[in-house]
């Protein structure tokens, strides 16, 4: 009976030894946990500011045309948002609402503040937010401009996209046909151009040289617009330095 009493002794005191050590432990780390939280805190500091837009949800997903910029899929960029920028964050710019959305680490979809977006970088175009009688004449629209050229003539384009419906088999499909508005910066002011005509009225003193210059580097003015107007206003620019 003696040595029974022992043994329950001992027993008694490893398993409250062994209990007070569990119990140092969880009270240590329930002290730590503020720690690692506060590192997080610090770490995310400046990304916390860049996901706190409102939720975005993608509308006519399921039709084959889309309402993005190039592509409906997912691509990083970089954005300079609240005067700090972002590398390498997923993006779509949405061209019928002018908006554009990031995409969150737990894969929620984010509408950034345009007023807060001063340029992003996505897929070799670079937009920047122009400020109607500020940063362009007072008849534009305030929104995103793709810079094509900034030189002295800076040429800019304002990316559309407008929503159309058709019916086929009794189903309802949205189309998103795309628009672009041209724009070169002459005297300070923004000058819309989209035929070749308008360009040489622009430059009417060097119409010689940028119908030759299109013509040397075969460039079809209806088949590449874009290239066609960035290259006789880059031209035009050479040639007013002289």
């Amino acid at each position: 009976m003696r040595i029974f009493t022992s043994f329950v002794f001992c027993v008694t005191c490893l398993t409250a030894n062994s209990f007070a050590q569990t119990a140092k432990l969880n009270a240590s780390a329930k002290e730590a946990a503020p720690y690692p939280v506060s590192l997080y805190k610090a770490a995310t500091a400046q990304s916390q500011n860049l996901y706190n837009g409102r939720q975005y949800y993608v509308y006519d997903a399921r039709g084959e045309e889309h309402q993005f910029l190039n592509q409906r899929k997912w691509h990083n960029g970089v954005v300079l948002y609240d005067n700090q920028q972002f590398d390498s964050i997923p993006m779509l710019y949405d061209l019928f609402h002018d908006e554009l959305v990031i995409k969150h680490f737990n894969g929620d979809h984010l509408l950034l503040q345009s007023e807060k977006v001063d340029f992003f970088m996505l897929d070799d175009h670079n937009f920047e937010r122009l400020e109607a009688g500020k940063d362009i004449n007072e008849q534009m629209r305030t929104g995103f401009y793709d810079i094509l050229y900034n030189g002295t003539s800076r040429t800019i384009v304002r990316r559309v996209k407008q929503r159309q419906e058709k019916i086929v088999d009794k189903m309802v499909i949205a189309l998103y046909p795309q628009k672009n508005f041209f724009y070169i910066r002459k005297n300070d002011r923004y000058n819309a151009v989209h035929s070749k005509k308008s360009v040489f009225n622009l430059f009417s003193e060097h119409k010689k040289e940028l119908r030759k210059v299109l013509r040397d580097q075969k460039i079809k003015f209806r088949k590449n617009r874009e290239i066609a107007i960035v290259q006789m206003v880059a031209t035009y620019d050479e040639l007013a330095k002289q």
